[in-house]
């Protein structure tokens, strides 16, 4: 989307910063994978990224540990700066490079995805386990203070590297098994079922009409050039690189953002192509499933998007 919106765009800040929120989020997640080595494994399953919908409201669960004993809800924020956790008005606040930002409190927001999973284990007829909360703030430089009457934020907010000493506190807080095996593996199964992915129509969530998005394909090389379609080979004038599967990507873009389903017609007019024959032969090249005949012709191209790294 950042690339195929023009830097003149109203919206372009705004998709830029809710990228750098998601790769922070996903940088905080695969730090913590270094951790978990040192938790006990016997017993105990892992779940990631689960979101359920439950009252009419999807709430997500950045990890699960569930225990025979207890469960742990592990949210996780790669946040650096001074963070500074404010009970009196429920927000985190952020002073990073001169600049102070506000979130969401994440021990309310932990704490709200608790309420939600022990209603579904209720609802699913399990054992009331208990479910404890643990915000991991994972950015090695990050410094962490909160008010001294705050005790929760002492209880619940840790760095990565206290991970295991805290659930070995837990762990000896929660001695009686409650679940057994077999209704942890029927838990885990339940909660990977009722999980849905987040995947909304880009355009529609930024409000971007899709006629706005810039067309063509853009050179592997230099990355912001449109490349030219001539015997067989795409072109670029700026940097000279030529590639025979530049389009693949561009394709990509087009599954993600517009449609998993492309004409010839379509292809045409999305990769600047000269002639709607173009388009056919670079279709046909990429042994895509397709529905219809030559005239009506729709390739599905959800095989291309497996293919992204």
């Amino acid at each position: 989307m950042i690339k195929r919106v023009p830097n003149t765009h109203h919206r372009k800040q705004e998709i830029q910063d809710q990228l750098r929120n998601h790769s922070s989020g996903f940088k905080g997640e695969q730090s913590l994978d270094y951790f978990y080595r040192y938790l006990p494994r016997e017993d105990i399953n892992f779940l990631h990224s689960i979101r359920i919908s439950h009252e009419d409201y999807f709430f997500q669960m950045d990890t699960i540990i569930i225990t025979p004993t207890f469960i742990t809800i592990l949210e996780i924020k790669y946040l650096a700066g001074h963070l500074f956790l404010d009970d009196r008005f429920s927000q985190l606040i952020r002073t990073f490079e001169g600049k102070k930002e506000a979130f969401t409190n994440p021990i309310d927001q932990v704490k709200r995805q608790s309420y939600h999973l022990s209603k579904i284990l209720s609802q699913y007829k399990f054992p009331a386990v208990p479910i404890e909360t643990l915000v991991i703030m994972t950015h090695p430089t990050a410094i962490i203070e909160a008010p001294l009457t705050y005790k929760e934020a002492a209880e619940k907010v840790i760095k990565s590297s206290s991970l295991q000493e805290k659930f070995e506190v837990l762990s000896q807080k929660h001695s009686k098994t409650i679940l057994s095996q077999t209704q942890i593996k029927k838990l885990t199964k339940l909660l990977l079922k009722l999980s849905s992915s987040y995947n909304p129509d880009i355009c529609e969530l930024f409000q971007i009409n899709k006629n706005e998005l810039i067309r063509g394909v853009f050179c592997p090389t230099c990355n912001h050039a449109i490349m030219e379609y001539k015997r067989g080979t795409w072109h670029c004038r700026t940097c000279y690189t030529s590639s025979k599967t530049a389009h693949i990507e561009a394709l990509q873009d087009y599954a993600c953002l517009l449609s998993t389903e492309i004409t010839n017609r379509e292809c045409t007019y999305f990769l600047n192509l000269a002639s709607n024959s173009q388009a056919y032969h670079l279709l046909c090249s990429l042994n895509l499933p397709f529905t219809g005949n030559r005239k009506s012709r729709k390739y599905h191209l959800e095989p291309l998007l497996e293919k992204i790294p």
